[in-house]
């Protein structure tokens, strides 16, 4: 919606006030379509839920009747039947809750019982009126199998005398329809009694306080840090300085994301920020996505406010859900002062003068840190926009106010003291708005998250490999080093490799440079629609919009301008309709779903860049927590400056983006080995393009070679390619850097999937060598993961071949080993000392159960008699 543009005398000013953008961009004109716009989103958004609500139930029977069937695909379109159905069609029906309990059947079949369990406790916190006697009692019934399955042996067992008490005293007229699940809970009855003897299933994840160094000082420049810290403005400059010395590993600052958002629906849950399996929607708006009814239920009385824009899609398609909460924030905020002001006899009848009131309430209110308070205090610095982005973010503070005054009661509850008329107040609102806006863009943390689609186990770091077939794995290549086995040259074939691929950058940097101003899903989207709709294609499936031809991004943006508002009006149902396609696109996962995660943070803005020591280190845990630790000793005075490298959590699904985690010195023959960029000033955009492109063009080769791993001149191809790849990292990368850890992390993986176990367990244990010298740990759950899956593969493949190689040393799986020992021991301070997330704590179980199974096999085999091997591998031809 804010592609669409507004009618414009004059394009606004960055430099004016925003009171004053506002007023000038207030006309008839682009009122009244606004307000036809909102009329076609209601139109269109209650059509498609009608249509929605009609065919949910026929939806529902058909999927009742793929369920038995042995089909994967089958059952995949299956299962995103009832995740639409789940989260769009009315809440209050029986097609809604019956399609919950057939989900969580699905999963029970293919022994899924965590996420079959979320299912059931979903459902039977569900109205009773909605579910029949027998749906009841089959959810029951599995969900006290699923609660034995996952070891919760206490709750399995009061679950399963309720279960008794409640078939003995309902009348069942037909019991033949729940037979089957009579007949699976008598399988396990005598199990679930027996329960006792076996150990209950406890996760006992440490939930530890974190608190910055010397205590929490709460100002309004530096909020949530350290109060051995203290921001001072100078002259020319303003920074963070050390009011005492600080030791190395101190945290010095402890913030929570004021808020995030996403731009790609029901992936995340959108009050604890997670990916998840299983999402629930709002009863009303069917949109705005939860994980569970705790969740839904801690944000119910915030969204209630919100949640109309989100039925009718206003607010996703602006991508305002920052904005809009930033805005409620701030309608509290004013409140107050607005009603001191009233009684002390004052009345606010001019809109500047509401305007200017709002400011200095802001510059004023020095009690306590208000963050919107500091937003509405200062003015952001619309210079660093461009000026597409600046046009963009008035036309989205204008059209929501607009949203706000007529089809909310936000206006009643926290501007009624305000004497203003209809346009005055939404130019007052669209100023806050604009102002919000603004500080925003600034001060959000991008992260660009990638979503496997269902059944893929490997992330997208080792995606490579998710489809390699087996290679013959001969034993001369087991103690083979790789480049050695195939006569590579370390030196020169690595730099004719990296030439080639040096001389296709531009091309791909033209590439990139397309695809680099729209990296959000729903603005890719949007931008395609614009344009298809301006071309009058028709549209019945997302597969249209996705094929269809589009124009030039500046062509559109002028026909756009010219149109009347009759024909905007016209687009803007088109738009309307084909939202909900979009929404349709990612309950099916096609492929390259991504999903754009914002995360507003304003403590960290203050640590400026201004000196050369980059002395703090961010750690951003699962949840959305920011933890500053410094990296080095920090003395009296001193300014604490955030390092360019801010090391982030990675979600299992996080795509890395190198040019964002790190700055790389490209070497090209235009700076002669020199770094492209100078200190303090960050990287140049001509660098940034330069490196993404050698990135992207390794990772292009490695994708298009990947199916074809059995021909052995591609295997000899891609080992030049990843040994360049590796030496690009060590040439610019420290050794410890994580970027590069994962460089070789890839590398192994290789290594081992093509059976050179000795090469890959070299580089692994490399690894743990420089972990243990400098006494350190990962500082994210996904690291540990991506290292025991190489160790995974290496022990299982020596286990695979070891019988028949009786000659095969046993020395470098014992030495594997105590690597693996190592990490599990670091792993276990990561999830004593640093994160309070159950994924780590799971981690460190599953791995210590594969260390323990490994151990045993291999001393089994060690101590085997000679006599008793040979007889065995006898036996086994």
């Amino acid at each position: 919606m804010h592609r669409i543009p507004l009618h414009m005398v004059a394009d606004p000013c960055p430099e004016t006030s925003e009171y004053v953008t506002m007023s000038r961009v207030m006309c008839p004109r682009n009122l009244i379509e606004c307000e036809l716009f909102l009329k076609v989103l209601r139109k269109e958004t209650d059509a498609v839920f009608h249509n929605f609500s009609e065919s949910a139930q026929t939806s529902l029977n058909v999927s009742r009747k793929c369920m038995n069937m042995k089909n994967r695909d089958v059952l995949k379109k299956t299962s995103q039947s009832l995740d639409e159905i789940i989260c769009r069609a009315p809440s209050g029906t029986t097609t809604f809750v019956d399609a919950i309990l057939a989900r969580s059947v699905i999963y029970m079949k293919s022994n899924q019982h965590g996420i079959a369990c979320d299912d059931l406790l979903f459902y039977e916190a569900l109205d009773p009126a909605l579910k029949t006697i027998e749906g009841t009692i089959v959810s029951q019934i599995l969900l006290c199998i699923c609660l034995y399955m996952v070891r919760e042996y206490k709750a399995s067992q009061d679950k399963l005398a309720m279960l008794k008490d409640l078939i003995g005293k309902t009348p069942l007229s037909d019991k033949s329809e729940i037979a089957m699940f009579l007949s699976l809970l008598q399988q396990y009855d005598e199990k679930i009694n027996q329960a006792r003897r076996n150990v209950e299933f406890v996760q006992k994840v440490q939930s530890k306080t974190l608190v910055p160094f010397e205590g929490h000082k709460l100002t309004r420049k530096i909020p949530f840090a350290s109060k051995a810290c203290e921001y001072l403005e100078k002259e020319k400059c303003a920074g963070v300085f050390a009011l005492t010395d600080i030791p190395k590993g101190e945290i010095v600052v402890v913030e929570n994301p004021i808020y995030f958002q996403f731009s790609a629906p029901f992936i995340n849950c959108d009050m604890c920020g997670l990916h998840r399996e299983l999402l629930y929607t709002c009863d009303k708006c069917r949109y705005k996505t939860y994980c569970s009814k705790l969740c839904m239920e801690s944000d119910s009385e915030v969204h209630q406010l919100e949640c109309y824009g989100y039925r009718i899609g206003l607010i996703p398609m602006l991508e305002a859900s920052i904005l809009f909460r930033l805005f409620l924030q701030s309608g509290k905020y004013i409140l107050p002062a607005l009603v001191d002001f009233a009684m002390e006899g004052g009345v606010v009848n001019d809109p500047r003068d509401a305007w200017i009131f709002i400011q200095e309430h802001a510059q004023e209110e020095d009690r306590k840190y208000n963050i919107v308070g500091e937003f509405l205090a200062t003015s952001p610095d619309y210079k660093l926009l461009t000026k597409e982005k600046y046009l963009e973010v008035v036309t989205t503070a204008f059209r929501l106010s607009v949203f706000i005054y007529n089809d909310t009661d936000l206006t009643d509850k926290y501007f009624y003291l305000l004497a203003l008329q209809k346009i005055d107040i939404i130019n007052v609102m669209a100023a806050i708005l604009l102002r919000l806006a603004g500080h925003v863009l600034l001060k959000s943390q991008r992260d660009e998250l990638y979503y496997p689609k269902p059944g893929e186990v490997m992330n997208e770091t080792h995606e490579e490999f998710s489809e390699c077939g087996a290679l013959p794995m001969p034993t001369d290549r087991i103690t083979a080093n790789a480049f050695s086995y195939y006569g590579i040259n370390a030196i020169s074939d690595f730099i004719d490799c990296y030439h080639n691929l040096h001389d296709s950058l531009p091309e791909v940097e033209n590439e990139l440079q397309e695809k680099s101003s729209n990296n959000s899903p729903m603005f890719l989207f949007a931008d395609r629609l614009h344009s298809i709709c301006i071309q009058k294609y028709e549209i019945e499936t997302i597969e249209d919009i996705i094929s269809a031809e589009i124009l030039p991004t500046q062509q559109v943006v002028e026909i756009l301008d010219i149109f009347n508002t009759s024909k905007r009006c016209q687009l803007m149902t088109s738009i309307a309709t084909y939202f909900h396609l979009f929404v349709h696109q990612y309950f099916n996962k096609v492929a390259n779903t991504f999903q754009l995660k914002c995360t507003l943070r304003a403590t960290l803005k203050a640590f400026k860049q201004d000196c050369a020591t980059e002395n703090v280190k961010v750690i951003s845990l699962p949840r959305g927590k920011c933890v500053g630790v410094t990296a080095k000793n920090v003395v009296d005075g001193e300014e604490l400056v955030i390092c360019s490298e801010i090391v982030r959590h990675h979600d299992p699904n996080l795509m890395l983006n190198l040019v964002q985690c790190r700055e790389f010195n490209f070497l090209s023959n235009s700076n002669q080995g020199k770094p492209s960029f100078e200190k303090g000033l960050g990287p140049s955009p001509e660098f940034l393009r330069h490196h993404k492109a050698f990135i992207f063009t390794i990772n292009n080769k490695i994708s298009t070679w990947k199916q074809s791993t059995q021909d052995e001149k591609l295997q000899v191809k891609l080992i030049i390619l990843y040994g360049t790849y590796n030496s690009f990292l060590d040439l610019h990368c420290p050794e410890k850097d994580e970027i590069r850890l994962i460089g070789v992390l890839k590398f192994s993986m290789f290594l081992a999937m093509n059976g050179f176990l000795q090469h890959a367990s070299d580089n692994i244990m490399h690894v743990v060598e420089l972990i243990e010298l400098d006494d350190i740990y990962f500082k994210n759950v996904d690291m540990y993961r991506q290292t025991f899956c190489v160790i995974k593969r290496i022990m299982e493949q020596y286990i695979d071949i070891m019988i028949d190689c009786s000659d095969l040393s046993g020395n470098y799986p014992k030495m594997l080993l105590g690597s693996c020992s190592l990490i599990l021991r670091r792993l276990q301070l990561h999830t004593e000392a640093l994160i309070d997330n159950e994924e780590a704590y799971s981690l460190y179980m599953e791995y210590s159960t594969y260390h323990y199974k490994w151990k045993t096999i291999l001393n089994s085999y060690i101590l085997m008699p000679p006599g008793l091997r040979n007889f065995l591998v006898d036996s086994k031809n």
